[in-house]
C-alpha cells in the first residue's frame, strides 16, 4: 500500500529516494497543471512563464542553502552568467555582427538552439562555482554569506565592464525568444528530479551532516569542503539554466537585471515557502508571485464598487519586506519548513514478540545503538 505524506525525512535507501523524488515530481506536476490552465489566458501567459523560471531559480537556491545551511547572497550572479552565456550562444550569427561586433571569433560564428543554450548557461555557471567554491566553501556562517555577496558584486561589475562580450552596462538585445511553456516546465520537472535525488543521496546526507553536526561529521571522515562544494556547483548549474531561460524570454537585458531586487525576490520566495525543502520552494514561489501580481494591478489602478484605488508605486517590494518580517517573526522555518511531499509504503505492524524475546527485553537486554546523521553519511 502506497500513501502520500508530508515528511521531513526519507529513508536513504533506493525505495525511500524514489518515493521522495516522486512526491516532489507530483508537486511540480500540480504546479504545471495549474500553470497550463492559466496559460490559456493571454494576459497570464508571461506571468506563468516567469513563475516557472522563478521556481527553478528558487529550487537552485534551495539546493545549496537548504542542504548546507549557508545563506547565499550571490546566487543571482550565477543567473546572470547563465543568462549571458545562454543568450549569446542562442543569438543568431547575423545579429551578433550588429549587437556584438567585437565578439571574439569563435563566439561570433557560434549559434545553438534552445536546449543547448540552456546547458551552456548551466555549465558556465557551474564552472564559475567550481572555480570560486574552494575559497568560499571554507568559510561558515556570516563570513560565507558576505563572501557570496562579494561574488555577486564582482560578477555584476565584470559584466558591466566586459563591453566586447556583454555590451557593458547597456542592454544586450537580439536574443531569440525561444522560451516556451513546454520548455520552462519540462526544465522544472528535470530540476525537481535532480534536486530531490541529490537531497536524498549520499552527497546530500553528507552536506546536511556538516550543516547539523560539523564536528561529528568531520570526525566521521566527512570532508566539509567537498560536501559543500558539490551542493554549490549543482545549485549554480540549476540557477544558470534559469538564467538562460530568462534571457530567451526577455530577449533584452543588462547587468542591472540581475542584482539586489532579483536577490530579494529569490530570498523572499525561499523563506516564505520553507528554505529546507523543494515543496516549500514551489509553494513560496507561488505565494509571492500571487502577491506581486495583485499589488502590481493595484499600482496601475483598480475599480471596486465604483471606487478607483491606486497604490503608491513600488508597493510590491514593500510587501516583500513585510512578508519577510512576518515570516521570520511568526514562522521562521517557512510555510512547509523542511517537509516534503513524499510517497511512502505502509509498513506492516510487527508481529507480537515471543515470550523468550519479551523476557530478554524485560531483563534489560541492550538495544541497538542509534547512529548519528554523520555516521550514516560516512557509511554512504
Amino acid at each position: 500500500m502506497v500513501r502520500l505524506a508530508l515528511r521531513k525525512d526519507s529513508p536513504p535507501d533506493l525505495r525511500g529516494r524514489l518515493g521522495a523524488t516522486a512526491g516532489a515530481l507530483l508537486a511540480a506536476g500540480v504546479v504545471t497543471l495549474l500553470g497550463a490552465l492559466l496559460f490559456m489566458a493571454p494576459t497570464m501567459a508571461e506571468i506563468v512563464l516567469l513563475f516557472g523560471i522563478n521556481a527553478i531559480l528558487v529550487i537552485g537556491f534551495q539546493v545549496f542553502v537548504g542542504n548546507t545551511g549557508i545563506v547565499s547572497f550571490g546566487h543571482v550572479a550565477f543567473m546572470a552568467v547563465g543568462a549571458y552565456a545562454g543568450g549569446i550562444a542562442a543569438m543568431p550569427v547575423i545579429d551578433k555582427e550588429v549587437t556584438l561586433p567585437d565578439l571574439p571569433g569563435p563566439l561570433a560564428g557560434f549559434e545553438v538552439g534552445f536546449l543547448p543554450a540552456l546547458l551552456i548557461g548551466g555549465a558556465v555557471a557551474a564552472l564559475l562555482a567550481l572555480l570560486t567554491g574552494p575559497a568560499l566553501m571554507r568559510l561558515s556562517g556570516a563570513a560565507a554569506s558576505i563572501a557570496t555577496l562579494g561574488l555577486l558584486i564582482i560578477v555584476s561589475n565584470v559584466l558591466a565592464q566586459a563591453t566586447p562580450l556583454t555590451r557593458g552596462p547597456q542592454s544586450l538585445f537580439g536574443v531569440p525568444e525561444n522560451t516556451t511553456f513546454a520548455g520552462v516546465y519540462a526544465s522544472l520537472a528535470v530540476v525537481v528530479v535532480l534536486s530531490a535525488w541529490f537531497k536524498w543521496s549520499a552527497a546530500g546526507l553528507r552536506a546536511r551532516a556538516v550543516r547539523d553536526q560539523p564536528a561529528a561529521a568531520e570526525a566521521a571522515g566527512v570532508s566539509v569542503l567537498r560536501s559543500r562544494l558539490w551542493a554549490f556547483v549543482l545549485s549554480a548549474f540549476i540557477t544558470g539554466v534559469a538564467g538562460a531561460l530568462y534571457a530567451q524570454l526577455l530577449t533584452a537585458f543588462s547587468p542591472g537585471s540581475f542584482y539586489i531586487p532579483q536577490l530579494v525576490l529569490v530570498i523572499a520566495m525561499a523563506i516564505v515557502g520553507g528554505i529546507g525543502g523543494i515543496s516549500g520552494a514551489l509553494l513560496g514561489t507561488a505565494v509571492i508571485t500571487v502577491i506581486n501580481e495583485v499589488l502590481r494591478k493595484v499600482e496601475s489602478g483598480v475599480s471596486i464598487g465604483g471606487l478607483d484605488i491606486h497604490a503608491p508605486s513600488g508597493i510590491s517590494f514593500a510587501a516583500l519586506g513585510v512578508a519577510l518580517i512576518l515570516m521570520l517573526r511568526w514562522r521562521p522555518s517557512g510555510l512547509l519548513g523542511a517537509s516534503e511531499v513524499q510517497f511512502e509504503g505502509r509498513t506492516p505492524a510487527p508481529p507480537e514478540a515471543a515470550p523468550a524475546e519479551t523476557g530478554a527485553a524485560e531483563s534489560g537486554a541492550a538495544a541497538p545503538p542509534v547512529r548519528s546523521p554523520a555516521e550514516v553519511a560516512a557509511e554512504e
